[in-house]
């Protein structure tokens, strides 16, 4: 399980500075650890794990990385005697499997001429519903998933572009269903890929024939939390490649 350093000294002075949660005991109950743990964390910046450091972040009102200790990665030293930059750039030389199924990250809009000019270039288009819908909201996503389908190669031909009173007719009712999901608290996160096909599971042989075909992905989720501006969305990359090393 990954681990970060905390700042102690500074979760103390938040904490002696709060309303409610101030003793170490009510904290420590907050945040799911011992008394004992929440000593360690303050006196001696002992490490914890993500999910203790974003309730402690919670609890005290701040994002995660004003509580993290921050240091450089030029003067982590491992146990070879290598800087942990190097051992970065060693991975990052080596080649990588990317398997057919990943994440990528998904970035917030408001833009509708985003959403519009990136439904116009790609041969699909997909969404990624992370948030509960009810009736109303429900229908304004089909009513913006139906508008960015039909936009799609899939749909209609790459040289058949809308005209400009088009356009301005969906753009307008992009903008309208956008700020309708914003209302009931439902964001737009937006990013897009190149899949390789044919769709397979294993690492194509080298004589294959393949195809290039661009997706565009949107996903419905909440605000961030913590002022995030981006979400972990999964993509489907049509078969598995290798991701060649510096």
């Amino acid at each position: 399980m990954k681990q970060i350093i905390p700042d102690g000294p500074r979760i103390e002075a938040l904490r002696l500075g709060l309303e409610s949660n101030a003793t170490q005991k009510e904290l420590a109950y907050a945040v799911r650890v011992s008394e004992r743990k929440l000593r360690q964390i303050e006196n001696e910046s002992a490490p914890i794990s993500v999910a203790t450091m974003d309730l402690l972040a919670k609890n005290l009102g701040v994002h995660r990385e004003q509580i993290t200790v921050r240091q450089s990665a030029l003067q982590l030293v491992a146990a070879d005697g290598e800087t942990v930059f190097d051992t970065i750039l060693a991975d990052l030389r080596k080649d990588r499997l990317v398997p057919r199924f990943d994440y990528d990250l998904a970035n917030v809009t408001m833009d509708e001429g985003i959403l519009f000019k990136e439904a116009s270039h790609v041969h699909d288009f997909v969404c990624e519903i992370m948030v509960p819908l009810n009736e109303e909201t429900g229908e304004y996503a089909e009513e913006l998933i139906a508008i960015l389908t039909s936009l799609t190669w899939s749909e209609r031909s790459s040289l058949d572009r809308p005209t400009s009173v088009e356009e301005i007719a969906l753009r307008r009712r992009i903008r309208q269903l956008m700020v309708l999901l914003r209302g009931n608290d439902i964001w737009i996160y937006h990013t897009h890929l190149f899949r390789t096909l044919p769709e397979r599971h294993t690492l194509p042989p080298e004589d294959e024939p393949s195809e290039m075909r661009s997706r565009f992905i949107i996903a419905l989720a909440p605000p961030g939390e913590y002022g995030e501006t981006s979400v972990r969305v999964p993509v489907d990359h049509g078969q598995p490649f290798v991701l060649k090393g510096w």
